[in-house]
Formats: C-alpha cells, sequence, structure tokens
C-alpha cells in the first residue's frame, strides 16, 4: 500500500515540458522535428498547416519555438479531464487547435495546443458552472489555477506560496532572473 501512494506522488511531481521537443509552433504554425544536423545549423521540421517538409536555421528555431502541448498535458495543467477539452471543441466554444494530420505515414489525428490555445480554453472554463445551476444565477467553476499560475505552468516557472497568519497559502512572485 505504501508503494502505491509512493508512484502516484511521483507521476505528480513530474514536469509537464518535456527537454526533448518533437513538436512545437514556429510563426504560429504546427511543426515536427525530423532531423537535426548541428554542424552545419540546419533543422528538418515537417509543417502540419502547409503540408510539407521545410529546412529551417537550428538556431532561430531555438530562438523562436514555442512549445505544443498534447490534451492530456493540458488537461492536467487546467486540472480538467481530457473529454472535457474535446467536448469544447465540438460544441464550438473554442477553435480547434492545429492537429498533426498530414504527414505521410501518419494517419493519427492528435491536438497540439499553443499557449494562446491554452489561455483561450481557460476562459472559457471559467464561465462554467460545476453542478446543478443556483437559484441565483451565479456562476462558481471548479477549482483551477488562476492564469498567472496557469501561465507559470506553461513556462515552467515556478509558483512560490507563502503561509498566512489564517494558515492558507497565497501564491506570490519572484522576479525572473536573466
Amino acid at each position: 500500500m505504501v508503494r502505491e501512494e509512493r508512484e502516484v506522488q511521483r507521476e505528480y511531481s513530474k514536469p509537464l515540458n518535456k527537454t526533448n521537443w518533437n513538436y512545437c509552433y514556429i510563426n504560429g504554425e504546427l511543426h515536427r522535428k525530423l532531423h537535426i544536423n548541428r554542424p552545419h545549423d540546419i533543422i528538418t521540421m515537417w509543417c502540419y498547416p502547409r503540408n510539407k517538409r521545410v529546412t529551417y536555421s537550428y538556431a532561430d528555431v531555438k530562438s523562436r519555438r514555442q512549445p505544443a502541448f498534447t490534451s492530456t498535458e493540458v488537461a492536467k495543467m487546467v486540472m480538467r479531464h481530457w473529454c472535457i477539452l474535446e467536448r469544447a471543441i465540438l460544441a464550438g466554444e473554442i477553435e480547434p487547435p492545429q492537429a498533426t494530420v498530414g504527414e505521410p505515414g501518419h494517419n493519427r489525428k492528435r491536438y497540439m495546443w499553443s499557449e494562446d490555445d491554452i489561455m483561450a480554453l481557460h476562459e472559457v472554463l471559467l464561465t462554467k458552472h460545476s453542478g446543478w445551476p443556483r437559484v441565483d444565477g451565479r456562476i462558481i467553476p471548479k477549482a483551477m489555477p488562476t492564469r498567472a499560475e496557469l501561465r507559470a505552468i506553461i513556462r515552467n516557472n515556478p509558483i512560490l506560496y507563502v503561509k498566512t497568519d489564517d494558515g492558507k497559502f497565497v501564491p506570490t512572485w519572484q522576479a525572473e532572473y536573466y
């Protein structure tokens, strides 16, 4: 029994951003890394919106790329099940993020979320009431991270909490060091 509890704790302590990145956004388009030639400073990628293979300078890609997250990673970030994300897309409440379809040899469709897509989803989920409708009409969403906390989770920034005299933990923010 003790062993199972430790495994569950390790699962939540895993970082959301992977050190090796296969999918990323460059100039608002979803790309998949195919090959890197570091001595020549060239990276070959598959561009999903254009549906073709493209070549970039590796240094430019490292400085301009934005991470792409899977639906399960986004669901963990916003503390919802991935089915809730799919329902929001199917209901037309948010625009569907770019999907991984069109690459030769890969027929599986997976949504890859950018930071803008995640923040739009967060706005929609804040307007959803949990449970039966209230008599006074107030909307109370389930527990979710704030915008600042969500942005810190996306960018892998640490979130610092200070314990008040009441025993509550209040998030505080530390300036980034350069």
